[in-house]
């Protein structure tokens, strides 16, 4: 009888305290629901985010090297991949091209018509030379010859002077007649006309051979060395411009040159261009995998950069007047002992779609006049630390610290 009647006292007993417990549940319930979003701090929503990396490719081509796969790290500057386009437009390096050969048969003919006038006016000036030697010898010789007339003239001068003075002298004594005078003073006059006329003739030869030493020809009979002269004078200006020439096409041909390497570089460029990337990255996505076709502005792989990952969290409305730019969160990643600080630098009220497409992974959805927080952890932070933040995507709890 004391088993019945205790069996029945627990039945009795059973529906109150499945109905505590439903109350239980509702008031769990209601204070989850509605009070405790108004005494947490805590985002609705957050996640690790990171900027997005995209490396393109200018040219069109194929992929013939890529030298990284998903999940593994690059440096700045570091090659990624080789573009190959055997196709590369090269019209303008083959015209820059003939352009210089054409140059350089002008030289190559310049220089030897340069050496052939030089040549020829070497001969010509050596020919000059003999017969101006000739010439000064032939007229130091006639100078040589009238500087001893003159002095042989002077002598006899002297001798006609000392006659007459005698003969004057005699007549003055009566030992000769005036006839003797007379005739001895002819003689005197005769002999000095002479003896001009040689000196006259030895200036107008020392004036020949000096205007010869400065090749100024006065006589009719070198009429040769005035025309060797004038055709050395005419191959010298001729000499002179072919040198003025040969110097304007050096110069072209050097500055194309120039041109050629430049046009040259490019297209081996082009041929096979190297990316390089711009930021260290870690690669997400390999977009063009090896051997893939693609054209210029293709997107080869997708990467992010963590050195620069953040945190994007999703805060009630209620919290927009509890946080600022600068308003340090905790922020919480699965796999950590300890909380990270990470220090707002920017509050959204929504994502633009610019803003949405420079991150790895999309925005978190947000109810209407919810708060978008983009926070930054410390640029100091341990290297393990720092590889947990990098996980684009994943889920983390951040909350504004008191």
């Amino acid at each position: 009888m004391t088993d019945v009647h205790a069996t029945r006292f627990s039945l009795s007993l059973l529906p109150r305290l499945v109905g505590f417990g439903v109350l239980s549940f509702i008031i769990w319930l209601l204070f989850s629901t509605l009070f405790m979003p108004l005494m947490t701090s805590s985002a609705t929503r957050a996640i690790l985010n990171a900027p997005v990396i995209l490396l393109t490719t200018p040219i069109d081509g194929v992929v013939r090297t890529l030298t990284i796969q998903p999940g593994s790290t690059f440096d700045t500057g570091q090659d990624i991949a080789t573009i190959e386009n055997p196709r590369a437009n090269q019209e303008t390096l083959l015209t820059l091209q003939t352009r210089r050969l054409t140059l350089e048969q002008q030289l190559s003919s310049l220089a030897s018509q340069a050496d052939h006038d030089r040549q020829y006016y070497d001969a010509l000036e050596k020919t000059s030379q003999q017969y101006q030697s000739a010439y000064q010898t032939r007229q130091q010789y006639a100078q040589k010859a009238l500087q001893a007339e003159s002095g042989a003239a002077g002598a006899r001068l002297a001798e006609a002077q000392a006659t007459v003075d005698r003969n004057l002298e005699l007549f003055v004594q009566g030992a000769v007649s005036e006839a003797v005078v007379a005739s001895s003073k002819a003689q005197l006059a005769s002999l000095q006309g002479a003896a001009e006329s040689v000196r006259s003739r030895l200036r107008i030869n020392s004036g020949d051979l000096s205007a010869a030493k400065d090749q100024v020809y006065l006589d009719p009979d070198q009429l040769r060395m005035f025309d060797l002269r004038s055709q050395m004078t005419t191959l010298q200006l001729s000499l002179d411009n072919q040198a003025k020439n040969r110097a304007t096409q050096q110069q072209e041909l050097d500055n194309l040159n120039h041109l050629i390497e430049t046009e040259q570089t490019r297209v081996n460029m082009m041929s096979a261009y190297e990316v390089v990337a711009y930021s260290p990255g870690t690669v997400q996505e390999l977009v063009a995998p090896q051997g893939t076709l693609v054209r210029a502005g293709s997107t080869l792989l997708r990467a992010t950069n963590c050195s620069q990952s953040y945190v994007i969290a999703v805060f009630p409305e209620r919290m927009a007047s509890k946080i600022t730019r600068d308003t340090e969160l905790q922020v919480s990643i699965r796999g950590l002992d300890q909380t990270l600080r990470a220090k707002v630098v920017q509050l959204l009220s929504s994502p633009t779609d610019i803003q949405a497409s420079s991150y790895s992974v999309p925005f978190p959805y947000a109810e209407q006049n919810s708060v978008y927080v983009v926070a930054a952890f410390d640029t100091d932070l341990p290297q393990n630390e720092r590889a947990m933040t990098c996980a684009p995507g994943n889920w983390v709890t951040a909350t504004v610290s008191r």
